[in-house]
């Protein structure tokens, strides 16, 4: 499918964000080296960039509280503790999405998935969803990568905003996991942004949010998926990370993939989380589970005032680095960077 509004991506700032990027790269473990580096032999399945919404100003009492809060219809509002289980980076796939300019022209996919490999440390399975041409990727990554396209059925074209389009394709991960023997193995889906770094062992970050979210730490059945906690007061949660378990998360992305269909003005998909999660608390919800996790410790935006350059200097990287595909600074509350 042709998107035809399409945004195309700065190129001049990308520009300057790839020579961080390879300093930042560079800084890692292994030898300095080009893209192809990791390549070996991807894996395509045939099946018959996006920017991540702005995150506006954040208020200044945002991050008051510290814990995950999960949302359900018999208690709202809830603190997890007492978690104890161990991943197996072998239960987990991470999903990643490029469509239109990002994925056929710009590097955005092959910068975050050297990253996962070199400090990110991750050696289990990625899927990348894509409109771009088999030959796009053909040779750049390992085995463990497997390319896919879109179901011509997934394509929703009477968005008023078209981007919405693809950000729709969040709803289908489970969809897509499924059709893979490789992946049969997997629980645990991490969905991110083509424009979010690793800065750390991928893997420590898993466990971390687990225990901090208790996520597998129940054996209820109940729909489940994950988001961190969005820094913009307009928001619930941040779409630009998501972890849905396999096995339970597929009514709340249907749900989630409902509320879009039914507000096709939306530009952003936070709009149908915040619908969701109201339904939830008010008790009109039964068959979700949205637990918004505290992003503090995990994640950070670097700005185009040197932000990145210090954490380079400092060698001090948080396990994942949203480097925006629209870096620029009125997207960002002041002292928000410096909060997370």
């Amino acid at each position: 499918m042709n998107i035809s509004k399409w945004r195309a991506v700065p190129f001049a700032l990308l520009g300057l964000l790839s020579v961080a990027w390879i300093s930042f790269m560079d800084a890692g473990s292994g030898d300095p080296a080009s893209l192809r580096s990791i390549s070996s032999s991807s894996i395509v399945v045939s099946t018959d960039t996006w920017e991540d919404p702005r995150n506006l100003m954040a208020d200044s009492g945002h991050f008051t509280d510290s814990k995950s809060i999960t949302l359900d219809s018999s208690n709202s509002e809830q603190a997890h503790a007492g978690f104890s289980e161990t991943f197996d980076d072998q239960k987990i796939v991470i999903f990643l999405i490029a469509f239109g300019e990002a994925a056929t022209s710009a590097t955005y996919v092959e910068r975050s998935i050297m990253s996962l490999r070199r400090r990110g440390e991750f050696r289990g399975y990625v899927l990348i969803l894509t409109d771009a041409p088999d030959e796009r990727y053909d040779g750049l990554f390992d085995k463990n990568v497997i390319i896919m396209h879109p179901k011509e059925e997934h394509m929703k074209t009477d968005f008023l905003y078209p981007s919405m389009t693809v950000k729709r394709f969040k709803t289908y991960v489970i969809d897509y996991v499924d059709v893979v023997p490789e992946l049969d193995q997997v629980e645990w889906i991490y969905y991110l942004d083509i424009d979010i770094l690793f800065g750390a062992p991928f893997m420590d970050l898993v466990q971390k949010l687990g225990e901090e979210n208790n996520i597998g730490g129940n054996d209820d059945m109940v729909s489940k998926f994950y988001f961190f906690k969005h820094l913009a007061y307009q928001y619930v949660a941040q779409g630009g990370f998501m972890i849905a378990h396999r096995e339970t998360a597929k009514k709340c992305l249907e749900l989630w993939r409902r509320e879009m269909d039914s507000h096709l003005e939306e530009e952003h998909d936070q709009v149908s989380l915040n619908l969701i999660s109201r339904s939830i608390k008010e008790g009109k919800e039964r068959s979700c589970r949205l637990t918004l996790m505290d992003q503090r410790d995990h994640i950070s935006y670097p700005r185009r005032d040197g932000s990145l350059n210090k954490m380079m200097r400092d060698r001090s990287y948080t396990s994942l680095i949203h480097i925006r595909n629209t870096a620029n600074d009125t997207f960002f509350g002041e002292g928000v960077h410096e909060r997370l």
